[in-house]
């Protein structure tokens, strides 16, 4: 199971350094998720992080990822491809339904957010075990808990967010030792599966 973290929709100081700590203890991806998010503040993020960890960053501008040869687009939710996009793109479902339009579009479909009753839903159970796949990855209150449940469902990859950001504070702390042993954990809970 690939192991992605969405950053937090604001830029912070140490964000560069927190990043590329978190690819060399073997994350797989970051979804570079700045929606409305100015070129220039991308790109000064992008010249930060080391050239070697483009090639596994997602992100939100398509320009972006072809001038520094990144993983591929993310699209938000409602929005599609409209043509003239290189790369591997990667698109959100919220329900089963999209979950099965989307797969035709997309690289990889992220489903969710899944929220923590969800894990034990018929629908999950019944359906969604025949339409996710190793391209399909879950995001949305995942902790190391439902870890091995997503797993058994198929899904190809997670995305964490609030598991990783949620006890930094990005305004006031520049120590992410916390942060990153956190991550440490989850890795290895992954790793295991």
């Amino acid at each position: 199971m690939k192991l992605a973290i969405a950053t937090k929709p604001t830029f912070f100081v140490e964000e560069d350094k927190i990043i590329t700590r978190l690819f060399e203890e073997g994350l797989d991806y970051l979804f570079l998720y700045k929606e409305y998010a100015h070129p220039q503040f991308m790109e000064r993020l992008l010249n930060l992080i080391p050239k070697k960890y483009h090639k596994r960053i997602y992100s939100c501008n398509n320009r972006l990822m072809q001038e520094y040869r990144l993983a591929g687009t993310l699209f938000p939710m409602g929005s599609s491809p409209i043509g003239n996009e290189k790369g591997k793109f990667v698109g959100y479902a919220n329900n089963l339904t999209h979950l099965k339009d989307l797969r035709k579009v997309y690289d990889i479909v992220c489903y969710g957010p899944l929220g923590r009753t969800y894990y034990q839903s018929t629908e999950l159970n019944e359906i969604g075990k025949k339409m996710i796949n190793r391209n399909t990855w879950a995001f949305g209150n995942i902790d190391e808990d439902n870890l091995k449940r997503l797993t058994k469902y198929g899904f190809g990859g997670v995305i964490l967010e609030e598991l990783i950001w949620d006890n930094f504070d990005s305004c006031r702390s520049t120590d992410y030792t916390e942060l990153v042993n956190r991550f440490k954990r989850i890795k290895k809970a992954v790793d295991r599966l």
